[in-house]
């Protein structure tokens, strides 16, 4: 999870990883505490998609903030499924698990849409926004090209340093699409990337164009 400390009002923007699940919110707001940060000023959340590893966590946030809840802003597919509380798009299949293990209630959640827009601001960060399907239908990544920060959700990972070989988001969750995924990180690809902040592993603080381009090199060796 990344956030962002305004000067004047000390906000806390969660700046688009996980929302972790129930049993760590509280570790959440202890580690914001230890921050000198207090949840009750978040005030924005960006989400990249809509699995139930990165959205799961809101649920007790905006029960927490009931009485000065934080806006949600997702894009397109993912805002619907919040919007209309679509647990069979959080909750692949697959995974054989479901709201009720983690004492969640899925609801309908008010979101505010980013489809119509172009990048989102805050502070000294202007992030462009581009649509990157193929692990989600919903999923997008926020590129900052004058710092070169690039946020990418479940796109793409840190690259394997032992066996260099690129990482990447599965394709087999509903709406996933390989071919898509492989146009999503052929975009990213041609972005001046410094900094890789993704949604799983660790985090690449310089040159991480080389761990985009593995990615890639690594997916167009898959077929259908």
């Amino acid at each position: 999870m990344f956030f962002s400390r305004g000067n004047q009002k000390k906000e806390a923007i969660e700046v688009l990883k996980n929302l972790y699940f129930f049993s760590s919110i509280n570790g959440l707001f202890e580690g914001l505490k230890d921050l000198n940060l207090d949840y009750k000023n978040i005030r924005r959340i960006y989400m990249t998609h809509e699995h139930v590893d990165h959205v799961l966590g809101l649920y007790p946030i905006m029960e927490k903030m009931k009485d000065d809840p934080p806006d949600i802003c997702a894009y397109g597919e993912t805002a619907k499924i919040l919007m209309k509380g679509d647990e069979s798009q959080i909750f692949p299949g697959n995974l054989g698990i479901t709201p009720s293990m983690f004492g969640v209630e899925i609801t309908p959640l008010k979101i505010t849409d980013l489809t119509n827009e172009k990048e989102v601001s805050f502070l000294d960060y202007n992030f462009q926004i581009h649509y990157t399907p193929g692990h989600s239908l919903g999923s997008i990544c926020y590129y900052e090209p004058d710092k070169k920060i690039l946020i990418p959700g479940d796109v793409v990972f840190r690259r394997d340093r032992t066996w260099n070989v690129g990482s990447f988001g599965r394709y087999d969750f509903p709406g996933g699409s390989l071919e898509a995924l492989k146009k999503s990180i052929a975009l990213l690809n041609d972005f001046d990337v410094n900094i890789l902040l993704p949604g799983h592993m660790e985090i690449v603080t310089s040159q991480a164009n080389q761990d985009i381009s593995l990615a890639l090199k690594t997916i167009n060796t898959l077929k259908f």
